[in-house]
């Protein structure tokens, strides 16, 4: 609950100090006679308890049983969790091993199974906290590692005071927790670096197109219906004055092939904005080599009109959304027909660039989710992108506290790159968010709307740029370190509850 309780809608940042230590306390209440399976249950439970309620809005595109097999994805991820944590609990450094666990199975669920699924980490709720200037140097899970590692030795702290009380001076203070809820504090104080000064800007316009609740009132062609809605919007936010230096469309403002038959009827609109404007960057869906089977998920750069002059490919595709895993051997499964075109992943970052010279890095949908995909955008070449545009649907959701949550890892990307980052969200909320991670200009869900802002462009590099996500790859490596000492036994031995106990 404590999970739940600190991401949106509900937002309590501050629960997430619970998370850690309540899951632990749980552990402990186990005991050492605990079986295994009885303490991976809690995990488990805990896994459901939070991940349930948090994605259910993935049941409205991708069905009751699509939500279930991800939530129970997530629960096994927590049932791992627990069941190291146990081995760990009596250890006289529980709260370092934890911090370790709790970074590294995050870290690991973020690339595991099919491209992974990291939605409900801790460092997305920390987006209005003081710790959130830690991501632009440790990035994102920078913050879980110190998050986890303050509030275990906190828990500990306390438990070894009340063990001690009236015979402090006999036993004196616990040292070692209190150095280490020390250090974590010292951390998210001291790990901070200006994000890079702005070398100049660009105009920059997001239509927002998609007022239609399609569940409740259908409408017979949504594709052209919504693409109309941006056309409108976009030349009558331009009217008679200076046309932006760039337009920006969300995911899905083309949502078929306008090259095509199908999607012919779509690119008079496309034509008709960057004729005005000059300049239009618009999420696109186009037929692959097989148009009947595959597809591409993209952003297309149209400049003068329906010209389009650079692609980027979405490189990091959902499972079970934009494409099926092994589809041979499970493609039968009706809730399946709703992929009929498995998408074709691009096969390598890239930085766009404006006719205003402007260095442009795309990032499409749930890529906000995966540090590794924006940074490497961002650095596609040897002059780092200037601005980050990220351009989603979530339509398909509804409303749910999906569009706040997406946000909020856009605001993560925004202070790990030290960029503005442009939020184009097709039905919202879109905004722009500054390297700080403030919002700006933020839209309402399903309205039509346009939001213009004259947006700094960045050269530098932050830390997190430079070193790339250190915490994630060395804490995934200490989780099967980890796990190999309770595999194997291991140097470190294994007490008669079976952990591996050095108080």
């Amino acid at each position: 609950m404590a999970l739940l309780l600190a991401h949106p809608p509900v937002g309590l940042w501050w629960t997430t100090f619970l998370h850690a230590p309540l899951l632990l306390a749980a552990v402990w209440a186990a005991g050492d006679e605990a079986r295994p399976r009885a303490v991976s249950g809690l995990g488990a439970l805990a896994g459901a308890v939070a991940f349930g309620p948090l994605i259910g809005w993935i049941a409205a595109p991708a069905g009751w049983v699509g939500w279930g097999l991800l939530v129970a994805l997530q629960s096994a991820w927590m049932a791992v969790l627990a069941w190291l944590l146990w081995h760990v609990r009596s250890h006289r450094y529980v709260p370092a091993l934890g911090a370790v666990l709790f970074t590294g199975i995050d870290a690991w669920r973020g690339i595991v199974p099919f491209n992974g699924f990291e939605w409900g980490a801790i460092p997305y709720a920390h987006v209005d906290s003081w710790m959130l200037p830690v991501a632009r140097v440790l990035g994102a899970r920078g913050i879980t590692l110190l998050v986890v590692l303050a509030s275990l030795a906190a828990l500990v702290v306390v438990r070894d005071l009340w063990a001690i009380r009236g015979a402090v001076a006999r036993q004196g203070l616990p040292h070692r927790p209190i150095a280490m809820l020390v250090a974590a504090l010292l951390a998210s104080a001291l790990l901070v670096s200006d994000p890079p000064p702005p070398t100049g800007s660009i105009d920059i316009l997001v239509a927002q197109g998609h007022d239609v609740r399609f569940w409740e009132d259908p409408v017979a062609d949504l594709a052209h219906t919504v693409a109309t809605n941006l056309r409108d919007d976009t030349l009558a936010a331009i009217g008679d004055g200076p046309s932006p230096d760039l337009v920006v469309w969300p995911e899905s403002s083309v949502d078929r092939d306008p090259s095509s038959g199908g999607g012919a009827m779509l690119a008079p609109l496309v034509d008709e904005v960057a004729s005005v404007a000059g300049e239009l960057i618009a999420g696109t869906t186009l037929d692959g080599p097989s148009p009947g089977q595959d597809r591409y998920v993209a952003a297309s750069r149209y400049v003068g009109g329906f010209h389009e002059v650079e692609r980027y490919v979405k490189r990091r595709l959902v499972p079970f959304g934009e494409y099926v895993p092994l589809r041979p051997l499970i493609g039968w499964f009706p809730p399946l027909e709703q992929v009929p075109r498995d998408a074709i992943a691009g096969d390598a970052p890239m930085i766009m660039h404006t006719t205003h010279g402007a260095r442009v890095a795309v990032v499409i949908c749930f890529e906000t989710l995966f540090a590794g995909i924006v940074r490497g955008n961002v650095l596609a070449e040897d002059e780092p992108a200037q601005l980050v545009l990220t351009l989603t649907n979530d339509a398909s959701f509804r409303d749910t506290g999906e569009p706040a949550q997406h946000l909020a890892q856009s605001r993560l990307r925004a202070v790990e790159t030290g960029r503005w980052v442009v939020h184009a969200a097709l039905s919202g909320a879109s905004a722009f968010v500054d390297p700080d991670g403030r919002v700006h200009d933020e839209t309402q869900v399903f309205t039509r709307d346009t939001i213009r802002r004259d947006v700094p462009l960045v050269e530098g590099r932050t830390p997190y740029l430079v070193i790339g996500d250190v915490v994630g790859w060395t804490t995934r490596i200490g989780v099967l370190l980890l796990a190999g000492l309770v595999a194997w036994g291991g140097r470190a031995g294994r007490s008669s509850g079976g952990s591996l106990s050095r108080r």
